[in-house]
């Protein structure tokens, strides 16, 4: 379990990105995500496990996510 210490702040807005650390689980990565509903209902967020990588436009269009 990712200990308290660890969370730096939960104040979601929408677009935000929460990022848990790589030896996260799902079952951790659920509850953050209803951590964040209970917060500010109706907020869309993205909780990642691991590390984010930026990916240019070229990249993404190679693993397939178009940019609508």
């Amino acid at each position: 379990m990712t200990p308290v210490t660890d969370v730096q702040r939960l104040e979601p807005q929408d677009g935000e990105v929460f990022i848990l650390p790589a030896g996260a689980s799902f079952e951790e990565a659920e509850r953050l995500c209803e951590a964040i509903q209970t917060a500010k209902p109706g907020v869309r967020a993205v909780v990642v496990i691991g590390e984010l990588e930026h990916l240019d436009q070229a990249a993404m269009n190679r693993a397939g996510w178009y940019r609508q």
